[in-house]
């Protein structure tokens, strides 16, 4: 099996395991409206836009690994690994669910294992497996920064007009806790705010490193 028929093999069962968790999320909630202004089914959806495009790509043997492609592949890692590490470090402690789980609970599990775990496990190790290293640049995090920094925004606007989220660990009005100025202020949001904002540069610039330093170990090897 070519590399090539090997990355358009994983990215179609990535594709299935993002498509299967959103749906089950969708299919077993009681407003799908709130469900998709959570930042996990929005991170999951521009994950599943993505690879479908570019497994189209593949498929057609089209070139699309530009420096504008590398540019945005990080961002789609780091809002994946946002969705998976912000879960099951700050919300499942809080016992914070998305759904009231209203439905089969044990699908619901499921639906919630595959959109925080198994799904952003693929994708980031789509990037590990099938993407050339070496082409993250020193300051992508500060641009990676962008995109959970709009969903900030668009939290406060779809609450502004009037848009709920479901009441379980987390907030009605704000969808997460450390959104919720009601409950910790304006200075306590900005804290979790700097504090996750931290994170995720931190995040961003051990990916910078990681892919640096598979470069340089590849060109070693190669050099030997």
């Amino acid at each position: 099996m070519t590399r090539r028929i090997s990355s358009i093999c994983y990215k179609v069962f990535t594709i299935i395991s993002l498509t299967l968790g959103i749906f089950l999320n969708l299919n077993q909630t009681a407003s799908k409206k709130a469900l998709l202004s959570y930042y996990t089914l929005q991170s999951n959806i521009l994950c599943l836009i993505v690879f479908i495009v570019i497994l189209f790509f593949e498929i057609i043997k089209k070139q699309y690994k530009t420096d504008m492609f590398y540019l945005l592949k990080g961002a789609l890692l780091v809002a994946i690994s946002i969705t998976a590490i912000v879960y099951h470090v700050a919300l499942t402690p809080v016992g914070f669910e998305m759904d009231n789980l209203a439905k089969s609970i044990n699908n619901k599990i499921i639906a919630n294992f595959l959109v925080h775990t198994i799904s952003p496990i693929l994708v980031i190790f789509d990037y590990v497996f099938f993407d050339e290293k070496g082409h993250f640049i020193y300051y992508y995090p500060l641009v990676w920064l962008i995109q959970p920094l709009n969903y900030v925004v668009y939290v406060y606007t779809y609450s502004r007009l009037g848009g709920t989220f479901y009441n379980i660990g987390g907030s009605k009005q704000f969808a997460y806790f450390f959104l919720d100025y009601n409950k910790l202020g304006y200075m306590g949001v900005l804290k979790w705010l700097i504090v996750i904002g931290i994170l995720i540069f931190t995040i961003g610039e051990l990916l910078v490193w990681f892919d640096r330093k598979v470069k340089k170990n590849n060109v070693l090897v190669k050099n030997d």
